[in-house]
């Protein structure tokens, strides 16, 4: 079932107003740059897409948070990024999920 999701997401068959291919894409790209996740910008970059007046909604609440130290602005990198690609690439082209996706470098 989820091959069928990701298949579906992958040749634009969801509906327009579909939003968990959005927060899948996001995800992935999130990781992918980071290595990890990151709740600020997944939530926000979210918001942005699927419905950018939402974010005034929920500024008192981020604020607060940001105020207490619980709200990073600036998202942290995991040390090996690269080796982190490399080795979801290999793991890709030998389950055939995602194939074609991610980048891998040579050795």
């Amino acid at each position: 079932m989820y091959e069928l999701k990701r298949l579906a997401t992958e040749f634009n068959f969801v509906e327009k107003r579909a939003k968990a291919p959005v927060v899948s894409k996001l995800f992935v790209d999130l990781v992918d740059k980071n290595g990890r996740i990151s709740e600020v910008m997944l939530v926000g970059k979210f918001m942005l897409k699927t419905d950018p007046f939402a974010v005034f909604g929920m500024m008192p609440r981020a604020w607060k948070l940001f105020r207490r130290g619980r709200m990073p602005i600036v998202p942290h990198r995991i040390k090996g990024v690269k080796e982190l690609e490399k080795s979801a690439g290999i793991v890709s082209d030998v389950s055939g999920l995602h194939a074609g996706t991610r980048k891998v470098e040579a050795a």
